[in-house]
């Protein structure tokens, strides 16, 4: 999740007045809703509100984006294969349930064992905004946002309402501002907004893990440990591998608070230890990563690499630590232990990964024919 840009120059939008004509439903197809469209007068960008109410099974969604981007959305499978959401967005027995955090806001939290792997909720986003789109100082702007919103079904609305705004203003926008995922369609940066997943807090070393399909726009989270009744559910909001420093200007900047958990909050001196393992891991990963003639990369440096994880307690980066090793016995000859690292790195997930993730590709080929693989005895 990430928040919202404010504008930085003075754009002019106009309204299209009066809209483009439709004259059949196969115009705006796979729209519910005729097409809504305002323009940039600096930049002569247009921008259009497109909704599919019926999408997900009713859950319906709603893009804030140029034509152009829009038109190759509508061949994504998430537009062209309804039965992808058969086991999505249900939330008639979830593991979870909301509850107020002092000083946090809503928060997921564990009602019974879930254990490493686990899925923990499955959705679709509500609304997916091109970031250019957006042009806060505009009560157009705005206008247009509204649009996108109340032409989802009203459940979906009410579930939109129901999210935090935790800083005042227009009360749609604040909700996007708070809320938004940042992803890419065509190179360009867009917003998406999953009402479910975003109830998740942070934390440094989070006990979930998610990944993002770009194609279905499914946004999947699994456990990444066990956790038990009555557990906070966390994601992280930043990189894992970064100092405590680091991680808290990150999460100043982005998204103004101070993080408080309990790495962040310890005593300076475990604060410092803990800084020094995460230095140690970028080097190794580093030296892991390197695959020039220089290299010096070897399995002892990734068993290396994979007690440091679980020290720190990263458990959400164990795919990359497991790939890695795979990688490095592969190198060294020793096939049994670069299947078996490749085995877990499958089994563990890539962090933020799917499952057409290159890096399981990677994997796989590897278990398929090591010998064959371009790691194998190659530094």
């Amino acid at each position: 999740m990430e928040r919202l840009p404010e504008s930085e120059s003075q754009h002019v939008l106009q309204e299209l007045s009066p809209p483009k004509a439709v004259e059949s439903q196969s115009k705006f197809h796979p729209w519910t809703e005729e097409p809504q469209c305002l323009t940039d007068k600096e930049t002569n960008e247009e921008f259009c509100v497109y909704t599919n109410a019926k999408f997900a099974s009713g859950r319906g969604i709603s893009f804030f984006t140029s034509p152009k981007i829009a038109t190759k959305m509508i061949s994504l499978p998430a537009l062209t294969e309804p039965g992808l959401y058969a086991h999505v967005n249900n939330f008639t027995d979830p593991p979870w349930e909301v509850r107020n955090v002092v000083g946090r806001g809503n928060g997921l939290f564990a009602t019974r064992t879930l254990y490493r792997g686990d899925e923990i909720v499955s959705n679709t986003p509500v609304g997916v905004y091109q970031s250019d789109a957006f042009f806060p100082d505009y009560p157009m702007g705005y206008k247009y946002l509204h649009k996108a919103v109340e032409q989802l079904p009203k459940k979906t609305r009410r579930i939109f309402l129901k999210m935090a705004a935790h800083n005042p203003g227009d009360p749609v926008m604040e909700r996007v501002n708070t809320n938004s995922f940042a992803g890419e369609f065509e190179g360009v940066p867009h917003f998406l907004l999953y009402p479910e997943t975003a109830m998740m807090n942070h934390d440094c070393r989070p006990n979930s893990v998610y990944y993002h399909d770009a194609a279905t726009l499914i946004h999947a989270t699994f456990a990444s440990r066990t956790i038990h009744p009555g557990e906070e559910i966390t994601i992280t909001y930043t990189k894992m591998i970064e100092t405590r420093a680091e991680r808290q200007e990150a999460l100043a900047q982005t998204w103004g608070f101070e993080c408080k958990c309990a790495i962040c909050s310890a005593e300076t001196s475990e604060v410092r230890r803990s800084d020094n393992r995460i230095r140690r891991i970028q080097e190794l990963q580093g030296f892991l990563m390197d695959w020039s003639s220089e290299s010096i990369g070897t399995p002892s440096m990734a068993r290396e690499l994979l007690a440091l994880y679980d020290e720190e307690g990263i458990y959400a980066g164990l795919g990359t630590g497991h790939m890695l090793a795979a990688l490095a016995y592969n190198d060294d000859g020793d096939i049994k232990n670069a299947k078996k690292h490749a085995e877990l790195a499958i089994e563990a997930g890539m962090v933020n990964s799917g499952i057409k993730d290159k890096y399981r590709e990677e994997m796989e080929s590897l278990l398929s024919d090591p010998r064959h693989h371009w790691s194998y005895n190659v530094r």
